[in-house]
């Protein structure tokens, strides 16, 4: 899969633990992970991973970092835990080998379904009861000059502990009473996909144009319609929460 991590720009990347059986470890583990982190020029520099577990299965561990915009490449991740030594290797790509919407760039426009309009969509939400995130399309949210909070999840097919509750863990939480928030599933028609020889002819609009090959994601935009926070693949209540405060 192409990577979604790049240069020149404050990167968020979460790291699991497992153990020697391919299961997750989510019990015991330290509040947080030092290491080095290991540029692609071959720069070292000491990072702390802290740990994230609220209202999650899976706790994991955030690499927040940077590197210079004219390094792209392998980078490495060097920890020691429990006495061994650990290296993960990942690549950062440069900002313009990815059409992934980035942090204040204007959020793109594109129609999502609601409870009065499902377009393409069969069913709009995959959550056992629907969620409350179908009252306004992104296109008119847009438009109406409020903050928005857009979630790109399918709750109804996550079949891993590592992707979470995030739909849930959205709506325990405070909402500003003019706060567009929106839910938009992965697949138009999920129920199809063993049905179709290309299941990519399911992928909702809203992926595409937002340049995305993972989920689920959430992206955060102030009333002007640029973004303030996106957080991919796996993020916990905390996380999300200070993704809303900047919203405030």
């Amino acid at each position: 899969m192409p990577s979604t991590l790049i240069s020149g720009e404050p990167q968020r990347a979460p790291f699991f633990l497992y153990g020697s059986n391919g299961i997750p470890v989510v019990n015991g583990l330290p509040d947080e992970l030092k290491g080095a982190l290991i540029t692609p020029t071959g720069v070292s520099q000491t990072v702390t991973l802290l740990q994230h577990n609220e209202g999650i299965p899976t706790p994991y561990f955030l690499l927040e970092f940077e590197i210079p915009a004219n390094e792209k490449g392998i980078c490495q991740l060097k920890a020691n835990i429990q006495g061994t030594d650990q290296v993960v290797e990942f690549n950062v790509i440069g900002r313009g080998e990815t059409d992934l919407i980035q942090l204040g760039e204007n959020m793109r426009v594109v129609e999502t379904p609601t409870f009065t309009n499902a377009g393409e969509f069969n069913p709009i939400c995959t959550r056992y009861e629907p969620c409350p995130f179908h009252q306004v399309n992104l296109v008119d949210a847009l438009e109406n000059k409020q903050p928005t909070i857009l979630l790109i999840s399918t709750p109804g097919f996550c079949q891993t502990s590592i992707c979470g509750p995030v739909l849930e863990l959205l709506m325990e939480l405070p909402i500003g009473p003019d706060w567009n928030v929106i839910h938009s599933e992965v697949y138009t028609e999920p129920e199809r996909i063993t049905e179709v020889r290309n299941f990519q002819e399911l992928i909702a609009p809203i992926i595409h144009t937002y340049g995305m090959n993972f989920e689920p994601c959430l992206i955060v935009a102030d009333s002007d319609g640029m973004v303030r926070a996106r957080l991919d693949y796996t993020f916990d209540k905390k996380e999300i929460r200070e993704s809303l405060a900047l919203l405030s």
